[in-house]
């Protein structure tokens, strides 16, 4: 960590904690992708805020389906100017841009990790990239006290949510949507030949997701012939080059793009070799999308992307909502217990001047009222006086705090979570 970090870790502050933002219920997918293009390295921007005065700690969550600043101290307009720019809306007060501060934005993180707020609730991958976000933005030396706390206990709720409540028994994630959307294209997927594009794990999800349903027949496309190779030799398919994408076109149906790539790797020029009888479905779940949007135009070509997927995402949304409902609740204890943690922190500075205070006193006392001997007691006195301030602090410490009712650190589970689920 920077030097400048670790300065930030050690002073209390109670800054406001701002969410600036856009996601998939405010911004369609071509806004995201031109946004993703923008920055394409999220942690840099944060730095960047920290640097230029617009917060004194920041993390970006950039992800398919939403990019988030996540900000500490400074002013919320400063970065809701900056971000404006980068959108080219600015002062566009009906825009996508949304903006959530102190306890709301806290909540909004929560449930963002919880996989509460995404376009398939209780999918898994969400809490994977917020904590990738986390750690991007450590290692760059734009998180500090504050920022270190927030996201440890999005974490616990977040972990909190998964164990004791249903809502990851409902919840899928985007890769199976797409395999149910490949099943109402073709009822029967044995026969099916899909081309799977990428090597990460929302490829290896869909590949796996395909096997349960029946496929047989995949072919796997990676950057890395390696890769592509492992993850076709697990689901008894073939590894194919990335340049050799286009060329295998004519033996696929089904074409699933899940790659991080700058540009798209399939256009309309990549289709003039192919039958044009043939329909062929192209599922594009990339961000920034791996298929051109022309391709739409093109006559027996199907495309759906991100966008189009959320209405499938949302048939089982009354049984997700339920369990949702419950995972609420332990968002609303991991809030209290945050607002316990920052009315502590920002009572630091007074409780310190009040141990010094009481320091101080004790000292003046026992020199009062041992006189000429403190210098023949030495060390012993000035002991003394020490022991009996940090004992008179800590009490008058405790007093203060239970006054303005924050109460000690509490790591155990909320009530309501020890009751055994059904």
């Amino acid at each position: 960590m920077s030097n400048a970090a670790t300065a930030r870790v050690s002073q209390p502050y109670d800054p406001a904690v701002i969410v600036t933002g856009v996601s998939f219920r405010t911004l369609d997918v071509a806004g995201r992708e031109a946004l993703a293009r923008k920055v394409p390295e999220p942690e840099k921007l944060a730095l960047r805020l920290v640097e230029q005065g617009l917060a004194r700690e920041a993390a970006v969550i950039s992800t398919c389906n939403r990019f988030e600043v996540l900000s500490v101290g400074g002013e919320g307009g400063g970065i809701r100017a900056f971000f404006e720019a980068l959108l080219e809306q600015r002062g566009a007060h009906n825009g996508p841009l949304y903006q959530l501060q102190d306890q709301k934005a806290v909540r909004h993180l929560y449930r963002v990790s919880s996989s509460l707020d995404s376009m398939v609730v209780g999918e898994a991958q969400i809490l994977g990239q917020v904590k990738d976000a986390y750690q991007r933005a450590v290692e760059a030396g734009s998180v500090g006290s504050h920022l270190h706390h927030i996201f440890q206990s999005a974490f616990t709720v977040a972990k909190r949510v998964r164990a004791h409540t249903e809502v990851s028994q409902h919840g899928v994630s985007v890769s199976y949507v797409a395999v149910r959307l490949a099943q109402q294209i073709f009822s029967d997927l044995s026969g099916v030949s899909v081309l799977i594009v990428g090597g990460g794990e929302m490829a290896e999800l869909a590949a796996l997701h395909l096997c349960s349903h029946g496929c047989s027949r995949i072919m796997v496309a990676n950057r890395t012939v390696e890769r592509a190779a492992q993850l076709a030799e697990r689901f008894g398919g073939v590894a194919v080059a990335l340049g050799d994408v286009a060329r295998v076109l004519d033996q696929a149906d089904i074409v699933i793009g899940s790659i991080s790539i700058g540009r798209p790797i399939l256009s309309r020029a990549s289709l003039q070799g192919r039958r044009s009888d043939k329909p062929l479905f192209l599922i594009d779940l990339g961000m920034p999308r791996n298929f051109a949007p022309e391709l739409a135009e093109r006559e027996s070509v199907y495309l759906y992307n991100l966008d189009d997927l959320a209405g499938i995402a949302a048939e089982n949304r009354a049984l997700r909502e339920a369990a949702a409902s419950e995972a609420e609740l332990i968002i609303d204890y991991g809030l209290v217990q945050f607002e316990r943690w920052r009315a502590k922190l920002a009572a630091q500075p007074e409780l310190l001047d009040l141990r010094a205070r009481v320091q101080a006193i004790c000292s003046a006392e026992v020199v009062r009222i041992l006189g000429n001997s403190v210098e023949a007691q030495g060390k012993g006195a000035e002991q003394l006086a020490h022991a009996i301030s940090q004992k008179v602090a800590h009490e008058l410490s405790s007093l203060l705090e239970r006054h303005r009712g924050i109460s000690p650190d509490e790591e155990s589970s909320p009530p309501f979570l020890l009751v055994p689920k059904g």
